[in-house]
């Protein structure tokens, strides 16, 4: 599959997404205020420059506030931390290229569920964060990066404490200056989870 293909589709499940958030018009579904969460996910991150990885997220969340704020449908604003971990599964091996793991930590992840006044919910989100890296020869300087991210998703909750959730998520990694090499590295990732 061409990365041209793979940008479609991604494409298309975004736009899916938004156009049921923008129907959305039920009772309310989404988490309770002051409810903690837990959870974890994974999938498969498609870097630029030939640059693939398995990205393994844990999830710790708390709902502010739920309602109808602003010029939102109804819904419920989660804040989250995320410590993250993504071995590499595929590099170029050009230009003496060579990497083999991320870690880091998503620290200020926004995340808007929808309520659709039944059991499945799309949501919005999006986060800052700092990671810290192996990479060798894509010109991002030294190992340590900031990064930031947007992502949309769908959740279904079977029972009342129990959430499944499958999304999208763009990611962009740079050092913002701190080394004289910072070209940044994008991803695009699909992924699967719970959370409790």
């Amino acid at each position: 599959m061409t990365k041209a293909i793979r940008c479609n589709l991604s494409g298309c499940l975004a736009g899916i997404l938004l156009f049921g958030v923008a129907s959305a018009h039920a009772q309310m579904a989404a988490p309770e205020e002051g409810s903690w969460n837990i959870g974890a996910r994974t999938g498969y991150s498609i870097g630029d420059r030939d640059l693939d990885s398995v990205p393994i997220n844990f999830h710790i969340g708390y709902t502010l506030f739920k309602g109808k704020p602003w010029i939102f449908p109804e819904g419920a604003l989660e804040i989250a931390v995320e410590p993250f971990l993504s071995p590499v599964t595929s590099h170029s091996n050009q230009e003496g290229r060579d990497a083999s793991i991320e870690a880091g930590l998503m620290f200020s992840v926004l995340t808007w569920h929808f309520d659709l006044g039944h059991r499945l919910s799309p949501y919005i989100e999006g986060g800052l964060g700092i990671l810290y890296h192996d990479f060798q020869g894509y010109e991002l300087g030294g190992g340590f990066n900031f990064t930031e991210m947007f992502g949309v998703g769908l959740s279904y909750s079977p029972d009342d404490n129990l959430s499944l959730n499958v999304g999208y998520r763009y990611r962009h990694s740079s050092n913002a200056g701190l080394y004289d090499e910072n070209a940044g590295l994008n991803t695009q990732s699909f992924l699967v989870g719970f959370s409790y």
